[in-house]
């Protein structure tokens, strides 16, 4: 990218991206609890379909919404997006079931809340902006 993006846009798209993401939290944490409290799975068993879920409604979030990266190929993005969400959700997972072995005092789907958010950060939305919704996606 030659010229650097103004800070406003780049302040709204991550608030466009926590939009997209709380939208992908709560049906994360719907799968979540419906399997742990309602299927009685083991909560690293039930963390897995909850991921799975969020990841969908990541993808189809960031590319319309967040990123607006409709000019890219889909099929590339979603390529990536596997292969970059596979990473965040391994991360995901591991985070998650070392919170739940290590705080016992919280309930399991608060604990998804805190591991989620540290790879957010660290990980998720930087991979999503710059490899696979990059704003100077051509097809």
């Amino acid at each position: 990218m030659g010229t650097r993006e103004p800070l406003l846009d780049r302040a709204l798209r991550f608030g466009r991206a926590l939009i997209v993401g709380s939208g992908a939290t709560i049906v994360d944490f719907s799968v979540l609890t419906t399997c742990i409290r309602l299927l009685d799975f083991t909560p690293p068993t039930a963390r897995v379909p909850a991921l799975v879920a969020g990841a969908s409604v990541q993808f189809f979030g960031n590319r319309t919404f967040t990123f607006r990266a409709q000019r890219g190929s889909m099929t590339r993005q979603a390529k990536l997006f596997l292969a970059y969400e596979l990473g965040a959700l391994a991360l995901n997972w591991c985070t998650y079931r070392f919170l739940v072995s290590v705080v016992r005092s919280v309930p399991p789907e608060a604990l998804s809340f805190v591991g989620t958010f540290v790879v957010f950060i660290g990980f998720a939305y930087p991979m999503r902006k710059l490899v696979i919704f990059r704003l100077d996606d051509h097809p």
